[in-house]
């Protein structure tokens, strides 16, 4: 009699699920991700009336998310402040910049990253939200 043999991922499939899925459809599962969300804001500025600072308000721009071997992600924030963006699970370095910062240099303006880094932890199935704060004198 000859033992009759099962693909391990097909055994794994019928001992957790009951059904025969098999290997095929198990390796066709796209990889989990999580979501970073957040605010892009500018606190500072000139001093309004009665020499008031102003307050916190959001502003466009970009945000750029970095992660130690892998290529920047750049997702542009519109006039609300806010972004989202899915990623892969892991630690990452978060930055913004935005036309409304500027450096003037010889007559040349130069758009300039405004905000400090900021570090960000994804996780799968989760949405990590962080504000990136521009401070302008």
């Amino acid at each position: 009699m000859k033992p009759i043999r099962v693909p391990a991922c097909l055994l794994g499939g019928l001992l957790l699920t009951g059904l025969a899925t098999g290997c095929a459809s198990a390796a066709a599962q796209p990889p989990a991700s999580g979501h970073l969300t957040g605010k892009l804001v500018m606190e500072g500025g000139p001093l309004g009336p009665g020499g008031k600072q102003p307050g916190e308000r959001a502003m466009s721009g970009t945000v750029t998310v970095t992660a130690a071997g892998h290529q920047p992600v750049t997702v542009t924030v519109g006039s609300s402040g806010t972004f989202s963006v899915p990623l892969p699970p892991g630690r990452y370095q978060v930055s913004g910049r935005s036309p409304d910062v500027m450096e003037i240099d010889g007559g040349q303006r130069r758009e300039l990253p405004c905000s400090q880094p900021t570090s960000a932890v994804v996780t799968a199935g989760q949405t990590a939200t962080i504000t990136l704060t521009c401070v302008v004198p």
